[in-house]
C-alpha cells in the first residue's frame, strides 16, 4: 500500500460522520485497509530496493554490503522520509493520536528490513542473530497491525470538525 494512502485514509475517516467511513462514506473500506497501508510503506520500500542495488553486490548467491556507511545513512534517511510522508498530508488535521500513527510506517519499514535478508538493517545491526531478528520482526508486525487497526477504528469514530 502506501504511507501517503494511510494518511489519506485517516483524513477521510475523520471527515466522515462517526461510524460510517467503513461503509457509506469515504474511504468506504474496512479499517483493516488502513492497517495494511500503514504496514506496507511502499514508497520507502521501493527506494530501499534501489539503494540496495548500489550499496551491495551479489556473487555466487552471496550478497555483500559494498558501502556500509551509505547504507546506514540511507536506512536513517528512509525512516525519516516515512515520517515526512505521513506528516505532510496530515499536518492540517493533526490530532493527538497522530503522534502514535506517525510511528507506524517507520517501524513497519524497520520490521520489513528485519524480516528480509540482505537489507539496510544488516548495515545497522550486523550481529543481530537471524532467529532473534525474525522473531522480533514478527512480533513488531503483529503489534503494529493491532495498533494501526485500533487507530483506524478511532478515526472512524471521530466527529468531523466543524468548518466555520
Amino acid at each position: 500500500m502506501s504511507t501517503l494512502a494511510y494518511a489519506a485514509f485517516t483524513n477521510r475517516r475523520e471527515e466522515a460522520d462517526p461510524g460510517t467511513s467503513s461503509s457509506s462514506n469515504p474511504p468506504g473500506v474496512s479499517t483493516f485497509v488502513d492497517a495494511l497501508a500503514a504496514l506496507v510503506p511502499a514508497e520507502v520500500l521501493t527506494l530501499h530496493a534501489v539503494i540496495l542495488s548500489v550499496t551491495t553486490s551479489t556473487a555466487a548467491q552471496v550478497t555483500t554490503i559494498t558501502d556500509a556507511p551509505t547504507l546506514r545513512w540511507a536506512f536513517v534517511g528512509l525512516i525519516l522520509l516515512s515520517i515526512v510522508l505521513y506528516v505532510v498530508p496530515r499536518f492540517k488535521n493533526w490530532v493527538l493520536l497522530d503522534y502514535i500513527r506517525v510511528a507506524i510506517p517507520p517501524l513497519a519499514f524497520v520490521g520489513w528490513t528485519m524480516l528480509q535478508r540482505s537489507t539496510a538493517f544488516d548495515a545497522i545491526a550486523p550481529s543481530f542473530r537471524d532467529a532473534a531478528r525474525t522473531v522480533t520482526g514478527l512480533f513488531l508486525a503483529a503489534l503494529l497491525g493491532v495498533v494501526a487497526a485500533t487507530l483506524a477504528k478511532k478515526a472512524d469514530e471521530t466527529t468531523p470538525p466543524v468548518n466555520g
